[in-house]
């Protein structure tokens, strides 16, 4: 004989509804009480419920629904317990901001980010972090405060250029001192941003022109080096960001490895933190430059490396290493001649025009943007969706065909 359910229509077409957001989740009448209870059994996961302010009939599933697709959402980051997404979800506003103190939560946000979590310097700090969360402070403590989370950031941000790294900076930075107050100073589940962190860093706009510079050609990058010749440490710093690609920070966080044939290989440890994510620290390919007259430039940079002949300046200044290379290169003849170039015919030239300047060396030797970003450590969608992205079979082939088109060179 068919077995006979008792079950209402409305319980089993409400628990399949929550049960497709997820393996594991599921809804049931609480035991104590005629509300419903939110049941979260993930594999290698603790057992999760809690009661959620609804009754426990068919008319209420509807609003009921909706409330668990919100805190299913703030669970997604795996930052949150069912307890304190549930907590979250069911309130739209914070509390009064005057009740809160910010500027005490800010002072130990800065012992906690140098001293005990050990990854920020006090340069680093001054430089990134302290401007944006004075204003953050300023904004909380004034007779009108922001009262959400996405409105203080968007009023930290309207300043600056939608999609520019000085802005994504000041996203970063509120999200994580944010999420601080949240998890140590015990501030309220409501100062947690609900918002995705590009929702406020924005895009570029078509006209927008990038602040880290116009790409520079491989001779000019030899002239640049050769006009440094009585300064052997500034020379490496430009030879190394050129023939690597590398941002001026990962200067310091680069380092020599060997695969399984005992060849030697660059390796950055260096991860980027953006508002998609971190980046990977990962393995280098090198471009070797070519001068006007076709000669490839032995610069032996591996080697030197390895035999330590290579000596780096200090590049621990205010403005992090790229201000402190910066602040020893300006004065130099040979760095003011390629500004003045670059002024005469209309482009702007900067540190990370070096780095440009890989990436238009790579492109001209027909390697494919998937390895070229894949050595470069670039995540960016605009530069891989308008190319076929490379697997690590191709971009090794990619490398060692345009190693073997230098060879034939010379």
């Amino acid at each position: 004989m068919p077995v006979i359910s008792n079950k209402k229509d409305w319980e089993t077409t409400f628990r399949k509804q929550v049960r497709k957001l997820r393996e594991g989740w599921t809804v049931r009448k609480a035991s104590k009480s005629d509300k419903i209870s939110l049941v979260v059994r993930e594999p290698h996961k603790p057992f999760q419920e809690t009661v959620l302010p609804f009754k426990w009939r068919e008319d209420e599933t509807g609003n009921c629904y909706a409330r668990v697709r919100n805190i299913f959402a703030l669970m997604l980051d795996g930052e949150l317990t069912l307890k304190q997404a549930a907590k979250l979800a069911e309130s739209d506003a914070p509390k009064l901001v005057e009740k809160l103190n910010w500027q005490e939560a800010k002072d130990n946000f800065k012992i906690y980010k140098i001293k005990l979590e050990g990854t920020v310097k006090e340069s680093t700090w001054k430089h990134d972090y302290e401007p944006v969360l004075t204003d953050a402070v300023k904004y909380l403590t004034s007779n009108k405060p922001p009262t959400t989370p996405a409105k203080l950031i968007d009023k930290c941000v309207i300043n600056y250029k939608a999609g520019v790294r000085s802005r994504e900076i000041r996203v970063n930075t509120l999200f994580s001192f944010l999420k601080y107050c949240f998890q140590r100073e015990n501030f309220p589940p409501t100062w947690l941003p609900k918002t995705e962190k590009i929702e406020h860093v924005g895009k570029k706009s078509s006209t927008w022109k990038s602040s880290r510079g116009d790409a520079v050609t491989d001779q000019e990058i030899i002239d640049l080096v050769n006009g440094l010749s009585n300064e052997p440490m500034l020379q490496d710093c430009i030879k190394l960001i050129a023939e690597l690609g590398l941002r001026p920070i990962e200067l310091i966080h680069l380092s020599v490895k060997f695969d399984e044939f005992k060849q030697p290989y660059w390796w950055c440890s260096y991860r980027k933190k953006s508002s998609k994510g971190m980046t990977d620290p990962r393995h280098i390919d090198p471009l070797p430059l070519i001068d006007d007259e076709g000669n490839v430039q032995k610069w032996n940079l591996i080697e030197r490396w390895q035999l330590g002949d290579i000596k780096l300046p200090l590049l621990d200044g205010v403005g992090g290493v790229a201000g402190s290379l910066r602040d020893l290169l300006r004065s130099r003849a040979a760095w003011k001649n390629l500004h003045a170039i670059f002024t005469n015919r209309d482009e702007v030239f900067k540190l990370y025009s070096l780095r440009h300047g890989y990436s238009v060396r790579g492109t001209a030797r027909n390697i494919d943007s998937g390895s070229m970003s894949s050595s470069m450590g670039n995540r960016e969608r605009t530069f891989l969706d308008a190319y076929q992205s490379s697997s690590k079979k191709t971009r090794r082939t990619a490398f060692a065909q345009a190693a073997k088109l230098l060879e034939e060179k010379q």
